[in-house]
């Protein structure tokens, strides 16, 4: 776990002012909360060198604590950080002679410790060991039915004596080991009632009284943000407020704390690192000196054998224990920020105006996160919800149309253009806008979303639909043209394809609209040359069109692309050559020739090709034909007249498949003539 402050945000609130915390526990200072849902925690006080400091944190916390732990001590040094086991009972009972379900009731405590000597007083006194606790069944007078008491069986110098249970005054174990025993399972037991908690206890060495810290960051609900924008009645300024939803489900309230918002997207990992794990270790045979046999003296010249190694016992497994945090000499100083001073405070509400934040968040942004912070200190109750402010102030903005086809067809959506002209960005949230009234009361006009607003930039929120306006949209579809250079045989082929959208916008009869149409932006399309007015971004194209009041205004958005694609002629066939080169917009006359003649070259091919496909049909029939009368040739016999006729017919057959042969073979030298033909058309190309 990390011992040292290193990071601006990992270090704690000044501690000279502070006063001395319990001794058993530091007091919650600061909160630093993380749109990625994670907290930072800082506990701070006053210790003496040699306390111990406990906090109490809840198990599904313990791997980030242990992960991100970090202590702070201006003139001590840290000592142990531990906390008990992830299964504190299961290693508990493991070493004691008895199981957790022994501690269910007294006759099963006995029965689990059997032969253990015990003193007993009331209707029966004695002291033996237990032998046995049996249930019994006991009928109750007048009918009042049956009651189940214990019978407990000791074997005593005066041989076994029974007596019930329930009905004895005292029961006491005589051996000092076993109560100890019993006295750790009930300690256990009562320590661990809380199943979700752990308490982590940290040593301070040193001497004296001084100021400490530590800090952790663990897991946390994400904090929301939520806006209220009040639109520009006449010029270009808005109202922005902007408060966070912070909620406190740790199990302890947060009081008087200082309270930090952070808005990015930091790494966040996590690591089971209260899980205990372990590696498999490579056996090896114990090593033991070889038995000797002395060798007797008959002139034997065999010599002494050792006798076999003794097998290890079982695999062992290594355990890897959590180590006591190492002690440090260095001093360890504590880095504290200066606190923004309180906001001023805004100027007097009008009756109808929204009240202003008393203490909005002081904003600072760093490289790859948004921070803010909070003049006043906020107590929050465990459980409960907070809302705080942490933005109040006028951005740029103004006031327009929105036209988006997939989400209304024909109609568009009333929007503001918000340009953030802050010292930091804003971060992402759901914005609630008003607008005010003839009376001045500001009413609400709709919701929004605001996405992550950068310093400098500008964004389109839209809140409602305007119903007074009708767009009609035409796809006009894409035009395509195809320009061919041809160069011995390679052919770069350039097509330019053009879309054009048509828009007819009618506004209102007495108001006058500036719609910004918004069409998304695909891969390769841009604006056409010549195209005025039409802004871009990485993923929408915009186009603004004013559209006076009380007549119907046409608008056109025309996008343009252009593909380039290089093809060898002489690898296709003649027909995808034909394929490739007819329909150019620059066809000369010489390409028109070649056109022609490939033409003709493929209709060739194409004829001998069917003339292939139609001899190689009729050797498929001739050869099932000959197979039949080859079978009736060894019913019938070669010597009948059958027979004869069999025969003379698969002479002629066979003089038909010489023939099909040599057919085939002048139309495959045909077809290779001619594909030669046409490549050598394509290679002579030019264009």
């Amino acid at each position: 776990m990390a011992l040292l402050a290193t990071a601006a945000l990992l270090v704690a609130p000044p501690l000279a002012a502070l006063g001395p915390a319990d001794a058993a526990e530091l007091p919650l200072k600061r909160v630093v909360l993380s749109s990625a849902g994670l907290a930072q925690f800082i506990h701070a006080g006053t210790v003496t060198g040699g306390a111990t400091v406990e906090l109490p944190v809840r198990l599904d916390q313990v791997d980030d604590l242990l992960k991100s732990l970090t202590v702070f001590d201006r003139a001590g040094g840290i000592g142990a950080v531990s906390l008990p086991g992830k299964t504190p009972l299961v290693e508990l009972f493991r070493d004691l002679p008895f199981g957790p379900e022994a501690l269910a009731s007294p006759s099963a405590l006995l029965n689990a410790l059997v032969g253990t000597e015990v003193e007993i007083a009331g209707p029966v006194n004695a002291t033996g060991r237990v032998f046995r606790v049996e249930p019994e069944e006991t009928t109750l007078p007048n009918g009042g039915g049956t009651v189940t008491r214990h019978r407990l069986a000791l074997m005593t110098e005066r041989g076994l004596v029974t007596a019930v249970l329930e009905d004895l005054t005292t029961l006491r174990f005589t051996d000092l080991e076993t109560r100890v025993q019993i006295e750790r399972a009930l300690a256990g037991q009562s320590q661990n009632r809380a199943k979700d908690r752990r308490t982590l206890s940290i040593g301070f060495l040193g001497d004296g009284d001084r100021p400490v810290g530590l800090g952790y960051v663990v897991a946390a609900p994400v904090w929301k943000t939520s806006y209220r924008l009040v639109l520009p009645k006449e010029g270009g300024r808005a109202r922005l407020q902007g408060w966070a939803v912070v909620e406190n489900l740790t199990g302890g309230d947060w009081k008087d704390v200082e309270l930090v918002l952070i808005s990015g997207n930091p790494v966040a990992l996590k690591q089971q690192l209260y899980t205990a794990f372990y590696t498999d270790r490579i056996e090896v045979p114990v090593t033991t000196a070889a038995r000797v046999l002395p060798r007797t003296d008959d002139g034997d010249a065999a010599e002494s054998r050792p006798g076999p190694r003794a097998k290890a016992a079982g695999t062992a497994l290594a355990r890897r224990e959590m180590m006591p945090a190492p002690q440090t000499g260095q001093v360890q100083r504590l880095m504290a920020p200066a606190m923004p001073a309180p906001a001023a405070a805004p100027p007097p509400a009008e009756a109808d105006a929204i009240a202003g934040a008393a203490q909005a968040a002081e904003a600072e942004e760093a490289a790859t996160q948004l921070l803010y912070r909070f003049p006043a200190k906020v107590t929050v109750a465990t459980g409960h919800t907070v809302m705080v402010p942490f933005v109040d102030r006028e951005v740029t903005a103004s006031r327009t149309w929105l036209y988006q086809p997939e989400v209304s067809a024909r109609r568009p959506l009333a929007a503001l253009r918000l340009r953030n002209d802050g010292d930091a960005s804003l971060p992402a949230g759901i914005v609630t806008a008003f607008d005010g009234g003839a009376d001045g009361a500001a009413n609400f006009v709709g919701d929004a979303q605001l996405p992550l607003l950068p310093r400098g930039t500008f964004k389109y929120v839209t809140f409602a639909l305007d119903a007074k306006t009708d767009i009609r949209r035409e796809d006009q579809g894409v035009r395509r043209t195809t320009l061919g250079k041809a160069v011995d045989g390679t052919l770069t082929l350039t097509t330019r394809s053009r879309r054009t959208v048509g828009y007819e916008i009618t506004p209102p009869a007495d108001e006058d609209r500036e719609i910004v149409i918004e069409e998304a932006r695909a891969d390769g399309w841009s604006p056409a040359e010549g195209s005025r007015g039409v802004e871009e971004t990485p993923t929408r194209l915009r186009l603004a069109v004013k559209a006076p009041k009380g007549q119907t205004t046409k608008a056109s958005l025309v996008l343009e692309r252009t593909d380039r694609q290089t093809v060898v002629l002489t690898d296709y066939a003649p027909e995808e050559i034909l394929a490739r080169i007819r329909g150019l917009e620059n066809e000369t006359p010489a390409v028109k020739e070649t056109v022609l003649r490939l033409g003709a070259l493929v209709g060739e091919i194409n004829r001998a090709r069917a003339e292939r496909s139609r001899l190689d049909a009729e050797r498929k029939r001739i050869g099932e034909d000959q197979e039949r009368l080859r079978r009736n040739l060894q019913s019938v016999g070669a010597s009948s007249d059958l027979g004869r006729r069999y025969v003379d017919t698969l002479k002629s057959q066979e003089d038909r498949l010489a023939e099909i042969s040599r057919t085939e073979q002048t139309l495959d030298a045909e077809m290779a003539s001619k594909r030669q033909a046409a490549v050598d058309a394509a290679r002579q190309l030019k264009l």
